[in-house]
């Protein structure tokens, strides 16, 4: 028996649809990715037999499904693919396989993709103080909310990929007499906006009651699969990953009603935000107390079916486990959700202050944010949805993403057009500093289609807000490179380039084939993000931000500080400085004997580069500031350090 509260499905995680800019030529593509990032797989899967109830609203972990509950290793478990779950986190079932590679039979035709399979569970008894057989009577329902892709709206918002009417999603129960699998609810692919735009809550709630004797045994288990299909396009390195349903707290017990859909269960929505107002992470030489946010959103829901007490708040500790700064929200009401959708709004727990700046001495750190919610009064049915958790990272780059694709990003041309293409996004600066390298997140395409796609590093000063002197562009032609799963991969610039105030950072693309760079749809720099195909520059349409981080300091580069720093080894003094015609150079820490001194003007520009020596002359060099750097003949020291030509 099935009931739906909901009357519309969405869809989910990293999707393929192309729209035209405003541009003649060019477009901006956001595509479906090929492959995912995978954790490391659990050591093993052994089986064990539960007792009810069981419950899992993906919470408490990420990765790959818990093996205390589930026995499947394909689909995920995130809290970012799909938009105001009905607790923070989801597992996402879609066309990627335990790899997170897509499936070797992926076609534009349905195909079996995805299987999440519970562990086996006592549905012949209730276990406990008191122990009696369960039959059809006593009301065994399975529940679960689902939505197919990641939200509704207007498609530059959305995060997934609408599964088309062909495609499915079905829940099975095991029969362990006959050792076979039965369908006990499915439903087709849809579009999530007709219920979206009505609910403003496209996740639907299903609930099937098991009433079949044959299910009523001690090895009783439950599944969910669903079937995929490309989307038709014949453009290489488009077609992706595609089809996704999310499914959320999933709970089965005994003694149910069909429309048991709210719990006594106050909790966190969303993944935990950055404390810093422009950027999600930042180096710790840039940071500012100017830098912190005023206050943070966070989303507490209440599933219960009336008013509730929370308490919310939030405690900060360093690398040593100190306590630097916490916050008490204390005691507020908190509306049901259901059934105009409303989470908590009171400012002292949706938009808490941030009263404290992180104690950043300037060497590379992390801190980490806990934010608590608890139920005031009657006690919380569910407490792993209570804690979030958030690292605060102050390492040597700039970084609007939260570090999770889940799409592919792009500039294509239209037609027998000629021309070149960049992508650029703007990075404001509170001090001068060295940029050594960029790090960059490549998605693998079907057939590794954009391994060979050639581009080159650029920077540009700004102007009026857009791209334009071009500072630096690097005579090395890179090409997309994949470091694994979860990572990102560092290309270093020829040489470290002074910058200072606004600049953008990006590349050019020698050809027209598709880049495939990831795109984080959960933060939003959409602003700071530029592409160019004619003449002009133009804003990004895609909410949502590119994955490029900008690095700065010598440790991007060898692992050390850049030697502003006096009390690191090894050390470079010049003298005087700032210097007429003749400079100085005292070293320490560096092996002299066939090192090389270059000297580098503020655009990047090597001017000079010869056998380091104790003094080197300036005399032929145009006023102002210079980057001074001392290479051993390995390459595996390098120190730098700034002078004045006057």
């Amino acid at each position: 028996m099935l009931t739906d509260l909901k009357t519309g499905p969405f869809k989910i995680l990293f999707v393929a649809f192309v729209i035209l800019t405003h541009m003649a030529y060019g477009q901006e593509v956001l595509m479906g990715l090929s492959s995912k990032r995978m954790p490391p797989a659990w050591k093993s899967i052994d089986t064990v037999t539960l007792t009810l109830p069981f419950f899992d609203d993906f919470s408490g972990y990420e990765g790959y499904p818990s093996p205390a509950l589930w026995l499947s290793t394909q689909a995920l478990v995130g809290k970012t693919y799909a938009r105001e779950a009905p607790t923070v986190g989801m597992v996402t079932l879609d066309a990627l396989d335990a790899n997170g590679d897509l499936y070797p039979q992926a076609s534009t035709n349905p195909f079996t993709a995805d299987t999440l399979a519970s562990q086996p569970i006592r549905l012949d008894s209730v276990m406990g103080t008191i122990r009696r057989a369960l039959t059809p009577a006593d009301s065994i329902m399975l529940s679960f909310f689902y939505l197919p892709g990641g939200w509704y709206g207007n498609p530059q918002n959305l995060i997934g990929s609408t599964p088309s009417p062909q495609d499915s999603l079905f829940l099975d129960f095991y029969c362990p007499s006959d050792s076979s699998w039965h369908v006990a609810w499915a439903i087709p692919g849809r579009n999530a906006d007709t219920t979206g735009s009505r609910s403003h809550w496209p996740w639907r709630f299903a609930s099937v009651k098991i009433d079949d004797q044959r299910f009523l045994t001690s090895q009783f288990r439950f599944r969910f699969r669903n079937y995929a299909s490309l989307d038709d396009n014949p453009k290489s390195g488009i077609a992706g990953n595609c089809d996704q349903w999310n499914i959320d707290y999933v709970y089965l017990n005994y003694g149910r009603t069909s429309a048991d859909s709210t719990y006594r269960d106050i909790a966190f929505v969303e993944q935990a935000p950055s404390m810093l107002q422009h950027y999600r992470y930042m180096p710790a030489r840039q940071f500012t107390v100017a830098d912190m946010a005023s206050s943070i959103d966070m989303r507490i829901v209440n599933r219960y079916n009336q008013t509730l007490a929370s308490n919310y708040s939030y405690h900060v500790y360093d690398e040593n486990g100190s306590q630097v700064a916490s916050y008490e929200g204390g005691l507020e009401n908190i509306p049901a959700f259901f059934p105009d959708g409303q989470y908590q709004t009171k400012p002292v727990h949706s938009t808490p202050p941030v009263g404290f700046s992180f104690p950043v001495g300037g060497s590379q750190t992390t801190f980490e944010v806990v934010h608590i919610v608890r139920e005031g009064v009657g006690g919380d049915i569910h407490q792993t949805n209570d804690t979030l958790r958030f690292r605060q990272v102050f390492a040597d780059y700039l970084a609007y993403d939260d570090g999770s694709p889940e799409n592919g990003y792009g500039v294509t041309k239209q037609g027998p057009t000629s021309g070149k293409m960049y992508i650029a996004c703007r990075y404001k600066l509170n001090r001068q500093d060295t940029l050594t390298a960029v790090d960059l997140f490549f998605n693998r395409t079907r057939g590794a289609e954009n391994e060979q796609v050639p581009f080159v590093l650029c920077i540009w000063s700004c102007r009026n807000g857009v791209p334009s002197t071009l500072i630096h562009q690097s005579n090395t032609v890179y090409t997309p490179h994949f470091d694994g799963l979860n990572r990102y991969h560092r290309y270093k610039l020829d040489h470290p380039v002074l910058v200072q105030d606004t600049i953008f950072v990006g590349f050019e693309q020698r050809s027209t084939d598709f880049i495939n760079l990831g795109f984080d749809r959960n933060t939003d720099s959409r602003r700071e993000t530029f592409i160019r195909v004619s003449n002009e520059w133009a804003q990004s349409i895609w909410t949502g931000s590119v994955m490029m981080r900008p690095c700065f300091g010598l440790s991007a580069l060898v692992g050390i500080d850049d030697a502003e720093d006096a009390s690191r080894q090894p050390e470079l003094l010049l003298f005087p400085n700032p210097t007429h015609d003749i400079l100085n150079i005292k070293t320490s820490g560096i092996e002299t004997s066939g090192a090389l001194v270059e000297i580098i003007d503020i655009h990047g520009h090597k001017m000079i580069s010869s056998p380091l020596g104790n003094t080197i002359s300036t005399a032929n060099l145009p006023s102002g500031m210079y980057l001074l750097i001392v290479t051993d003949s390995t390459a595996t020291k390098r120190i730098t350090t700034r002078f004045v030509k006057q």
